[in-house]
């Protein structure tokens, strides 16, 4: 039993540390505002705090940026942390002086310990460096629109929108004539922003303020940067995961119920994203139409089955008239088939009687009757198709 493990405090409390460490970027990210501008530097600070706990304070100490980050080699053991030095929490560091008390022959399993969780933070950190999106340039340069560092510097914010604008332009998403006009709305805004808005730029607070509301307070209006908006636009659509779409999915399984029919969901859905928007069900505005239609909904769901009865109706008589035509089409091609035959045959008789006369073998008169035989058989099943085809053509001809 794992109850029993005399280590398994200083293992919970582990394990405990590092959800510390990573579940606030999992709550931050799971909404539908836009995010992708933060994702940069919360990445990174995530993970130099997990590639602190067993990376030498001397490597971690050059890796001052988030591309000198990327750069640490961290699955070298050279630059590993002596394993008795690795920082594994202080609530299990005090667990596992607990145990030592107790158990001061055990230092193997301590060791163990040790190890183990050094083995966990270095494949969580494989599985970062390989999914998170720090490698690319314009996730990197999408922290130029984060209001707390965009003021910082001029010079840093200048280079990353330089970077996206390329990034940009190789893509096709602007022209590159552009370009210019939109670098130099961009240093009249910095200055604008530095000199009348600085407080609202670094108190920006991402988990109750939304970028898309908070630029377009700031540019929307502002005739001398409307280049410089539509390119902030194209930013802000760019989505930072999938929790708007998981969260969907969760809202279908609220409102689904056995043998619900596609559009009967459809409406439920729209139904509840309406009761939501106006927050809730007091709030609803009954309207004239709204009653009309309600009272007119038994009228609709018999004209809704009607249709549906005539559509099924129509979709038999298209698979009669498409198996028809199958048939049709696979007679022709026999029919064509044993015509091909006939000729061949009654050219081989015709041959064969040529030769008995030309050389007066009987063998050859023989062969000629037998091929003509043949060919009479062939003709009994050609006009027997011909018949098929016939009344395969009159049944296509009445069916509506």
């Amino acid at each position: 039993m794992i109850v029993q493990d005399d280590l398994f405090q200083a293992k919970l409390n582990f394990f405990l540390m590092v959800a510390l460490e990573i579940t606030p970027f999992l709550k931050l990210y799971q909404t539908g505002k836009p995010m992708l501008p933060f994702m940069s530097g919360d990445l990174t600070n995530m993970l130099r705090s997990l590639l602190e706990k067993f990376i030498k304070p001397s490597v971690m100490k050059n890796a001052t940026t988030t591309l000198k980050l990327l750069q640490v080699d961290y699955a070298d053991p050279v630059n590993h942390m002596d394993v008795t030095k690795l920082r594994v929490g202080f609530v299990t560091e005090r667990a596992l002086e607990e145990h030592k008390k107790k158990n001061s022959d055990a230092e193997r399993l301590r060791l163990e310990f040790r190890q183990s969780c050094k083995l966990f933070l270095l494949k969580m950190v494989s599985m970062l460096f390989e999914k998170a999106p720090l490698k690319c340039p314009l996730v990197r340069s999408l922290s130029v629109l984060d209001p707390r560092v965009f003021l910082k510097s001029k010079e840093v914010s200048t280079r990353k929108l330089t970077t996206v604008l390329r990034l940009f332009v190789e893509t096709g998403r602007i022209e590159e004539k552009c370009c210019d006009e939109i670098l130099r709305e961009f240093g009249h805004f910095y200055d604008h922003s530095l000199m009348t808005a600085s407080d609202s730029f670094r108190n920006f607070n991402p988990e109750s303020g939304s970028l898309d509301a908070f630029y377009h307070e700031h540019l929307s209006n502002n005739a001398e940067c409307r280049h410089l908006w539509e390119v902030v636009k194209l930013l802000l659509i760019l989505s930072h995961g999938q929790a708007s779409v998981e969260r969907r999915f969760s809202v279908n399984k609220e409102v689904m119920v056995e043998n619900l029919k596609e559009h009967s969901l459809i409406s439920q859905r729209v139904i509840h994203d309406h009761v939501r928007s106006v927050g809730g069900l007091l709030n609803i505005a009954y309207t004239k139409e709204l009653l009309l239609s309600a009272a007119a909904a038994r009228q609709k769901y018999h004209m809704y089955l009607d249709d549906q009865r005539r559509l099924k109706q129509d979709e038999q008589k298209a698979q009669k008239r498409k198996g028809l035509m199958e048939e049709i089409t696979e007679i022709k091609s026999k029919k064509k088939r044993l015509e091909e035959d006939m000729r061949v045959l009654l050219k081989s008789t015709d041959d064969n009687a040529e030769k008995a006369e030309s050389q007066g073998k009987l063998s050859f008169i023989s062969k000629s009757n037998g091929l003509r035989r043949a060919a009479k058989e062939k003709k009994r099943s050609l006009e027997t198709l011909e018949k098929q085809l016939a009344e395969k053509l009159k049944e296509l001809k009445d069916t509506p």
